[in-house]
Parts: C-alpha cells; structure tokens; sequence
C-alpha cells in the first residue's frame, strides 16, 4: 500500500472518530487530542501526529472544537455547584487549558457578583454555623479572598 494512501486512510478513520465522539458530547482540544492519539496507537498507525494536528485544526476552523466556548460553560456549570475560581482554575488547568484560557474563562464567565451570588446560594445549606466557620467552608470550596469578603463585609450577608 503505497504511503499517501495509507496516511488518507488513517486520516480517515481518526476523523470518523472524532465526529463520532464530538457528536456525543463536547470536548477540549487535550482531552480530544488525547483519544485521538489512543485511537492511533490502537490502530497501529505510524506517526500520527501532524495527522491529528492537522484534524484538530479543521476541527476548530469549522467550529465543532471550542475550548473558549467549552471553558466558559464550564466555570457557569461548576459555580452553579458552589466552587470558587481557585478550584475551577484548577479543574481546567487539569482538563489542559493554558493559563490566559483560564482566566480568561474566569474573566467572563465568574465575575465577583456571580461568586457572591454562589456564595448566598450555598450558605443557604447552613443557617447554623457562626461566621468563622462558614467562612472557613467557603475557602474550603475555592472562593476567592476578595469575593468572600465582599460577600460577609459588603452586607450581602446577614450575620
């Protein structure tokens, strides 16, 4: 089988695949990057790297690989459950987005009323605790330093 051929072929099979996963759910450029390598090791495909470069690039040229868009509905979706940006931050530091994406991410989608408005939400679950320990719940959880403080300090809290 003569090499071109070969390479169209892999090209092929790993773009199938990716359209197959991407339309079951969205992912990152790493985490797609990452099964898409799997799936060439897995078909035993030489050297597919510049093949799953060039997929990837066609990929977010059509648009169907996003990691702003996939970034920002992250952080509204972990903020909706009662984490602070240093733990998001985290999260998608491990999910291998850069650190501009990151903040970024944060920049848009977690702006100290949306954080504040979390915080209101999940303190709600304790109306028992005194205020040093529900303040140390919310460090525990990721909360910023000046979110928390605007939340207890700013009188969006009632004591």
């Amino acid at each position: 089988m003569p090499a071109s051929s070969q390479k169209n072929n892999s090209r092929q099979t790993l773009v199938k695949y990716a359209g197959r996963i991407l339309t079951a759910r969205p992912y990152f450029r790493v985490q797609l990057r990452e099964k898409l390598f799997r799936r060439a090791e897995k078909e035993k495909f030489t050297n597919p790297g510049p093949i799953i470069d060039s997929i990837l690039e066609d990929l977010a040229k059509s648009g169907y690989l996003n990691d702003q868009y996939l970034s920002e509905a992250f952080v509204r979706r972990q903020l909706s459950k009662h984490y602070g940006s240093r733990i998001i931050s985290l999260k998608l530091k491990y999910l291998g987005l850069s650190q501009e994406a990151v903040a970024e991410a944060l920049a848009t989608s977690a702006p100290l009323e949306a954080e504040i408005a979390s915080i209101r939400q999940y303190l709600q679950k304790f109306p028992h605790l005194d205020r040093r320990k529900l303040i140390s719940k919310l460090y525990q959880r990721g909360y910023s330093n000046r979110a928390v403080k605007s939340a207890f300090d700013g009188g969006y809290l009632e004591d």
